[in-house]
């Protein structure tokens, strides 16, 4: 079959043909708008948001009202703190948080929204540099990558604390990373290379470094696997990934990405309550949500970068380089050119490793190999 912009096949593996699978096609360019390299195929007739507008020679600040320059109208202030402005776009590129609790959400969901979408399995990217005033800021801030989440579950006022339901990913002030689950806010729960309750170091015992450009990669998508192959959503898991640039100091075109770790949420022992209890207090009434072992199958659509300091008006932490798309997970790049699968193991240090390689019937192939089409270990 062909479609507009992609192309699907079918194809038989394994002895005796018993294991069949579906492999999507995407012709689409493998890099963003800003020539980071994208991991999964963007999913056809989607909408994506990116930061190229923040590069417009126009420097402003975001208060309440929103950014006149972008053009989809999906930049929502939920900040807390009291800073004038809140966030400020150099138009070079950059935007600075500058309150003590700053909260950019992309948020498609308004009203006044130019276009909508959905974003439920993304693929999450930017750059990040912690500033110097946010040495003495709290633990738990610094890289703070949320999605999922809903409209009103982190709002300054005239919110619901029950419609927070939100996916992290952390790079955090005192050094270490995790993954962050919240159904309602601020009750979460945290875990770390697969065990929940841990925060592991992420550089060598050191806090995260001030200055410096750092880039992550958040992805999450929802997770099937029948034994026939057939989508089943009443077994659907949340896997979440997290990769890292630690060394190209902001410079795409230098980028190496590593993973740093991943997730997957059955429903069955990660809690996004605090302390990681068995329920959730309070918002049976307004969606239903009692348990607070179930993955955020859905949430709320929108994305949002934060971080935490102890002081206004300062520079907590600066972004470039961000975009986040809606993806097909299971699709890979025409041409003999497909997204990044990094290999399961968690960041030590900056040497990447290389995705194993295999051929249409799952033997392994150099990676010299003649162009042709493969396929790649999924982690």
């Amino acid at each position: 079959m062909v479609f507009a912009g992609k192309k699907s096949f079918l194809f038989t593996v394994g002895l005796l043909g018993q294991l069949a699978f579906a492999v999507t096609l995407y012709d689409e360019v493998p890099q963003d708008t800003f020539g980071i390299e994208k991991f999964y195929p963007t999913k056809e007739g989607s909408v994506e948001w990116n930061s190229a507008h923040w590069n417009n020679g126009h420097a402003r600040g975001i208060d309440w009202d929103g950014d006149p320059d972008d053009a989809l109208e999906w930049t929502d202030n939920r900040s807390a703190g009291d800073a004038s402005p809140f966030f400020k776009i150099d138009g070079n590129g950059v935007m600075q948080m500058m309150s003590s609790g700053p909260r950019f959400h992309i948020n498609s969901q308004t009203e006044w929204a130019a276009k909508k979408q959905f974003y439920r399995d993304v693929e999450f990217t930017a750059y990040y540099r912690r500033g110097e005033a946010s040495a003495n800021g709290p633990d738990y801030g610094g890289m703070v990558m949320g999605v999922r989440s809903g409209a009103l579950g982190h709002a300054s006022g005239g919110g619901n604390n029950c419609d927070a339901n939100t996916y992290y990913a952390r790079f955090r002030h005192d050094g270490k990373w995790d993954f962050e689950k919240e159904w309602k806010h601020p009750g979460s729960y945290y875990q770390s290379e697969g065990v929940v309750g841990k925060q592991t170091p992420l550089w060598g015992g050191a806090k995260l470094p001030t200055d410096r450009w750092i880039g992550m990669k958040f992805i999450v998508y929802n997770s099937a696997y029948p034994d026939n192959g057939s989508p089943d959503e009443s077994r659907t898991s949340v896997r979440l990934e997290l990769y890292i640039d630690s060394t190209s100091n902001g410079e795409p075109a230098n980028a190496k990405w590593e993973k740093v770790g991943e997730a997957l949420d059955g429903g069955k022992d990660w809690s996004g309550a605090s302390g990681g209890a068995a329920t959730i207090d309070g918002c049976k009434d307004y969606n239903g949500l009692e348990d607070a072992f179930a993955p955020i199958i859905k949430g709320g659509g929108i994305a949002l970068m934060r971080t935490d300091g102890s002081t206004n008006n300062v520079v907590q932490g600066e972004y470039k380089y961000v975009s986040i798309r809606e993806i097909d997970p299971y699709g890979s790049f025409a041409g003999g050119t497909t997204g990044i699968r990094r290999s399961p193991y968690t960041y030590r240090g900056v040497f990447p490793s290389k995705p194993a390689k295999f051929d249409l019937n799952g033997r392994s192939v150099p990676q010299n190999a003649a162009p042709g089409m493969y396929l790649f270990r999924r982690n």
